[in-house]
């Protein structure tokens, strides 16, 4: 006795994910007739009989997926929380990948090809993905957002991030700030050059001459903070800080309580991002609006799969950060 064709084999011969396969079978409207006259080729050719179902009404599960660089930051878990918000009372999971600081999407999904096989649609968070990357994507019939990034031949979801960091800088200097020095992390990361360019500029306007002692970089986490305030106040005197991340500012008030140093006394500050515990620390900062960016992503994808948009949008959409005054600064 032969054994049963599955799924996966048809998914293997064509080159698309199981998902795909199964949404030929059972929704077949709703996927792009070049890749369902594919499957259909497959499944005759290798003489596929779907199961019985159990049960006639239970709703197929489908599954948007989530590609990250960095599992650990905290603005990833925000973006999941709101991702799985605006995921509710529909038919579709999400699936969180972990590229463990691999930041190329088509790199990485190459190498490791099982995760575009378990997944309807994806999500880029923070990560580049280029021409080659999108033209694969497509081959596969796999609908792509990217946000926190751009890429030309996809729809993406980008910060304004040099606007964000020349409006914190201006806040500060209007509130009196006069010795504003900067905290971020790795220069070559766009999103912290921008926000530096921003400062410099935000700055020169004042008069104010930049010097390299008032910036101090490290890496980007709580503890980047801490030893990121550290340093610099060695070798400058700021009486504000503006932090381009709220993880690094909370290293920043970890250093200043250790240190008697009160905040905004002593020294103002601003953080970027607008995470949770920003409102707990009383922390004024930069908002990214991630809920918004959430919602968008979630309702275009759903949009592509469904077939309400049929082709992917070439098209960008820039959100310009909103401050949030709180009670680190005057």
């Amino acid at each position: 006795m032969a054994e049963k064709v599955t799924i996966q084999e048809i998914a293997e011969m064509t080159g698309v994910s199981p998902s795909t396969v199964s949404r030929v079978l059972n929704q077949p409207d709703l996927v792009k007739p070049n890749t369902r006259e594919t499957v259909y080729s497959a499944i005759k050719e290798l003489n596929y009989l779907p199961p019985a179902r159990k049960q006639d009404n239970q709703e197929k599960k489908y599954t948007l997926g989530l590609a990250v660089p960095n599992i650990r930051l905290t603005q990833v878990g925000e973006l999941i929380r709101e991702i799985e918000i605006a995921l509710e009372n529909t038919e579709y999971d999400l699936l969180v990948i972990n590229m463990k600081n691999e930041r190329n999407v088509y790199e990485f999904f190459r190498k490791n090809p099982d995760h575009q096989k378990k997944i309807d649609a994806l999500m880029i968070f923070s990560a580049k993905l280029d021409e080659a990357g999108s033209s694969w994507f497509r081959s596969l019939d796999i609908p792509v957002i990217i946000m926190q990034n751009r890429c030309h031949k996809e729809k993406s979801i980008s910060n304004n991030n040099y606007l964000g960091g020349y409006d914190a800088t201006k806040f500060l200097l209007s509130r009196g700030y006069t010795k504003i020095a900067f905290i971020g992390w790795n220069p070559v990361d766009e999103h912290l050059s921008d926000r530096l360019i921003g400062y410099k500029n935000a700055i020169a306007s004042e008069g104010v001459i930049f010097e390299n002692s008032m910036v101090s970089l490290t890496r980007l986490d709580v503890k980047g903070g801490y030893e990121a305030t550290k340093t610099l106040l060695k070798q400058y005197s700021p009486d504000a800080i503006f932090y381009a991340s709220d993880n690094m500012a909370m290293g920043g008030f970890k250093y200043f309580k250790e240190n008697t140093i009160h905040v905004p006394d002593d020294i103002g500050i601003i953080g970027f991002d607008d995470l949770e515990f920003a409102g707990i620390l009383g922390l004024t900062t930069m908002k990214q609006f991630i809920d918004v960016k959430a919602r968008i992503a979630v309702t275009y994808l759903l949009d592509r799969l469904k077939g309400k948009i049929e082709m992917p949008l070439e098209e960008e959409l820039c959100i310009t950060p909103k401050i949030i005054i709180r009670n680190s600064t005057n």
